[in-house]
């Protein structure tokens, strides 16, 4: 093993198989670091020429962790090539949906990935480092954590009719309407949800208060964000897409309809994941980061009251706009609180009982782009679909390949301040495995360049082959 090179593989607690490569120049300093996605999917290339009315249950196959975001971004694209307008139940009900993606999603990171990271020190034992170890000093922790996922579980069950891998929805709306029994039934945990995610909101308050001087050590790195917003209130949805630069200044407002206009996807030869970036800029001032600090960022305001409260403390305690890495942990919670709440509103209206739940539905040609957020950030879709309802050609830009680049420069700055001279601070491995799982990327989505003959060179800070890997 080559000594000027730190391997961390595969990087735990996070979707999918990655790692990262620190390498080390002739002082033992770091030289630059990369964290790689190691997996390839091909998901753009086997679902061209599928049939419009298969291709959102197939797309959902992409991520079992995301898969609901994947399908409303996958039917909107569709509805916007064909130019169909759904009613106003079924995309109620689709906002239903999404929110209980987003609370399984930040409820299973909160609890399950990034809370040992708040709960122990650095240097704990990794065997102890775990929530199995939290649920014996608190197990009122681990019912909280179930309670929330099995709420998740019954919206998705219930009007998805799957919890990974919903079925329900189709070009045109749903399959089937919610029924009144159905929508008092998910009523009934919605409120005691909202009071749980508070109260993990509290418990991420207080843990972040206490170690907030070592978590903002992490990386504090500026760029632009991005997230869908309507009347500058956050919005998960539909909505326009919104850009802000580093000074919180708007460099762009636009319907999701324009979005590949100002963004732009990028390769790499040493990663199968793809990277995106802002058009017309170079890649420096081009970075963008999406997902919940973005959300907060780019967002005035919520439109649920709770979680408009503590938006309102995130700005005036961290910064509008924010920048410090863990803070999409923090984040996050708030996003929890809002979902819980903005179901709850959902299911109170009982009009989201009304049949009317799908329209005509008959593939054209035309070109359609779908943007949802979804947990880890704005999501898009692109089609082009023939005059036989078959896609010829799809685009699709994942949250995880838009914070490629932050998540890089993030974990080469950690690096470098965790390693000097040939001299590696303690907890190194934790420390930037939770700037890793912060953006909770996922590599499943991300991973989808094609190509057997990729090489990967390893460099060192003279521009020196260190290793040639083929992948």
């Amino acid at each position: 093993m080559d000594e000027r090179k730190i391997v961390i593989s595969p990087t735990t607690r996070i979707e999918g198989n990655g790692k990262v490569a620190i390498l080390l120049d002739e002082e033992g300093n770091v030289a630059d670091a990369h964290f790689y996605a190691a997996e390839i999917r091909g998901f753009e290339y086997f679902l061209k020429g599928m049939e419009t009315d298969r291709l959102p249950f197939i797309v959902s196959r992409i991520c079992g962790v995301c898969s609901t975001a994947h399908v409303l971004a996958s039917v909107k694209a569709i509805e916007n090539a064909c130019k169909v307008e759904i009613t106003e139940t079924a995309a109620k009900l689709r906002e239903l949906l999404l929110m209980g993606q987003i609370i399984s999603n930040h409820s299973l990171v909160f609890f399950f990935l990034t809370l040992p990271d708040f709960w122990f020190p650095q240097e704990e034992d990794p065997s102890k480092r775990n929530i199995f170890q939290i649920m014996r000093e608190n197990p009122d922790i681990g019912r909280k954590a179930v309670a929330l996922r099995n709420f998740a579980t019954q919206i998705l069950n219930v009007i998805g009719k799957r919890e990974v891998h919903i079925v329900s929805v189709i070009p045109g709306g749903l399959i089937a309407p919610l029924r009144e029994k159905e929508r008092q039934l998910i009523l009934e945990e919605a409120k005691e949800a909202c009071k749980i995610a508070m109260e993990a909101v509290d418990l991420g308050k207080e843990l972040f208060e206490k170690n907030w001087a070592e978590f903002k050590r992490a990386g504090d790195y500026a760029t632009n964000y991005m997230a869908l917003t309507r009347d500058s209130a956050m919005e998960f949805y539909d909505g326009n897409v919104k850009i802000i630069n580093s000074m919180g200044e708007v460099k762009a407002e636009f319907p999701s309809s324009q979005y590949l206009n100002y963004v732009e996807e990028k390769r790499y030869g040493w990663t199968y994941a793809k990277f995106a970036y802002l058009k017309g800029v170079d890649e420096h001032d081009g970075i963008i980061q999406v997902g919940p600090t973005p959300r907060m960022n780019v967002n005035d305001k919520a439109t649920t009251e709770m979680a408009n409260v503590e938006l309102k403390e995130f700005k005036r305690k961290f910064g509008s706009p924010a920048h410090t890495t863990l803070l999409f942990d923090y984040a996050r919670l708030i996003e929890l609180l809002y979902a819980c709440e903005r179901a709850r509103e959902l299911l109170e209206d009982e009009s989201i009982t009304r049949e009317n739940v799908r329209v005509q539905f008959s593939p054209r040609r035309g070109v359609g782009i779908g943007v949802v957020e979804a947990p880890r950030g704005t999501l898009a879709h692109q089609y082009v679909i023939n005059e036989k309802g078959h896609v010829e050609e799809l685009k699709l830009i994942i949250p995880t390949q838009v914070n490629n680049a932050a998540i890089n420069v993030n974990v080469r700055d950690a690096a470098s301040n965790l390693i000097q001279k040939g001299v590696i601070k303690p907890g190194l491995l934790n420390r930037i495995e939770m700037i890793v799982r912060a953006y909770d990327p996922c590599i499943k989505c991300a991973a989808r360049t094609a190509g057997a003959n990729m090489v990967v060179e390893i460099l060192d800070h003279r521009g020196r082959l260190l290793k040639t890997l083929s992948r």
